[in-house]
């Protein structure tokens, strides 16, 4: 009898186990850590409404336990991926169906969790180990700890799909990209092109924080179990300090023997010239900028060809999307985090709604998405409107809120925003305007030689000290904006205009 009692009890904790196990999303506890792992594989862990909502929640009470004193977020399939995105196959069937009310709410809960990300109260460390895309860059970028590995696969790739760069990536490009970015030059080339970042990259360029090689991984989610924030002060900078230190026993130099970062010097400049945000004023405006530098011979060959390669790159791209993503760099790239959230609801609520027959908007999401994901064509889908198409009122329209239509963000945990994230930049690389103003910064500073520099950053700069490979950033700065003396290795100015 008590032999039958136990199996039945073994039976019913196995299948409770099981059940588990079978959830979207599972929440663990690691001595002082709480681990949420995406559980979604066989969709790349891409997000829909049942995991926000389990997430968002979950960090919610989270929040309110003292014995939890940070959060790791992770996948259950990593190095695979951590999340592929949003899953815009679901939202565009939806659209279709004409259950708008359906898609609209996927947006809420998803916008709303990287909202609570951004603005939580403890520290969260991401391990971006396998594909980050879309939703996964918004699960992971607002968050103070971003880990990247040499599996990393990091873009924002809306515009092949006629959607826009979401999640609020358009607050966090502008603010994170530490090269070619004084105006959110490489932010925009990022989300036009949906260029698939490394690992690597990501952490030269500041959008991960730090690079641990993925054999790493687990030893350090056992050492951040084991940390513990003095006096129930989650919040307080040493905290964040300590964890910081943690995740930096475990990182290692970026690989040698292969180029770390993709763009040559002439190929930021491009960047730099032709992808300035804050003065475009047109998507037009830009095909014309990588017109012009392809075609003036004064430029380099590869200037020429980059810019070319460039253009035609984004000729394949929805013109509607382009024109929105120049618009929320515009807007989000100087507002603050609770405007900028909620200007991509409403835009992600407008998209939706454009399906809607009768409406005039020249919106191709849902065909698309349709072509792309859900027939799995190869070849790029076509796109029946051009930049024309699409007025100045329409694109107003598109991102701003609708009477009609009302939306909010879900109450989030903490009743704050800001203009700047509080922690990011103390945790990852320098920017290159810190870099400059330190090598060259004028005044009755002595002239110093790239040793110097690079010494200085290295080991004394504070957010930067002894940090993995800052040496790259470095030189990859020094050798864009300054010549060297060929006597005295003294660093001056280029000064190009």
């Amino acid at each position: 009898m008590l032999r039958s009692i136990a199996k039945a009890s073994c039976r019913r904790q196995f299948s409770a186990s099981s059940m588990a196990l079978n959830k979207p999303v599972l929440f663990n506890v690691q001595d002082t850590a709480r681990v949420v792992s995406l559980n979604r594989p066989g969709k790349l862990n891409a997000l829909n409404t049942e995991m926000c909502s389990l997430v968002f929640d979950t960090l919610k009470e989270y929040s309110k336990s003292d014995s939890a004193h940070l959060v790791v977020v992770k996948s259950v399939n990593h190095p695979r991926s951590l999340c592929a995105g949003g899953d815009v196959a679901a939202v565009a069937t939806l659209n279709k169906a004409g259950q708008y009310d359906q898609s609209i709410d996927f947006f809420q809960h998803e916008y709303s969790l990287n909202f609570q990300l951004a603005t939580y109260g403890k520290p969260i460390v991401a391990f971006m180990d396998g594909i980050t895309m879309g939703g996964g860059v918004g699960v992971s970028v607002h968050n103070p700890f971003r880990v990247a590995t040499e599996y990393t696969k990091l873009a924002m790739p809306e515009m092949d799909i006629g959607f826009f760069p979401d999640v609020a990536s358009t607050f966090a490009l502008p603010r994170l990209i530490n090269l070619s970015n004084e105006n959110a030059q490489l932010a925009l080339y990022l989300v036009l092109t949906g260029e698939v970042l490394t690992g690597e990259e990501a952490y030269l360029l500041g959008i991960a924080s730090h690079y641990v090689p993925h054999e790493n991984i687990e030893d350090l989610q056992n050492r951040l179990g084991e940390l513990v924030a003095r006096d129930g002060r989650f919040n307080d900078g040493s905290f964040y300090d300590t964890v910081n230190e943690a995740i930096e026993e475990f990182s290692r130099p970026l690989p040698s023997g292969k180029q770390l970062l993709r763009y040559t010097v002439d190929q930021l400049r491009v960047i730099e010239a032709c992808f300035d945000a804050y003065s475009l004023t047109s998507i037009q405006q830009l095909l014309h900028n990588l017109e012009r530098v392809a075609s003036d011979p004064s430029n380099s060959e590869d200037a020429r060809k980059f810019a070319q390669f460039t253009l035609q790159r984004l000729l394949t791209k929805s013109p509607t999307s382009m024109q929105v993503a120049l618009r929320l760099i515009h807007e989000n790239g100087r507002d603050n985090l609770e405007n900028a959230v909620k200007r991509d609801l409403y835009t992600a609520a407008n998209f939706a709604l454009a399906s809607q027959q009768g409406s005039a908007l020249p919106v191709e999401f849902n065909e698309a998405v349709t072509h792309k994901l859900i027939n799995k064509n190869k070849d790029p889908y076509s796109w029946k409107y051009k930049l024309g198409d699409l007025s100045p009122s329409q694109l107003t329209s598109l991102v701003s809120p609708k009477p009609s239509v009302p939306l909010s963000l879900l109450r989030n945990t903490r009743n704050i925003t800001y203009k700047d994230y509080p922690h990011h930049h103390r945790y990852q690389l320098p920017k290159e305007q810190q870099i400059l103003e330190y090598a060259v910064g004028g005044g009755e500073q002595k002239p110093l030689t790239r040793r110097q520099v690079v010494e200085y950053f290295t080991n004394f700069y504070g957010p930067s000290k002894g940090k993995v490979s800052t040496d790259i950033l470095v030189d990859l700065v020094l050798a864009k904006n300054c010549q060297e003396d060929p006597v005295t290795g003294h660093l001056t100015s280029l000064n190009r205009s």
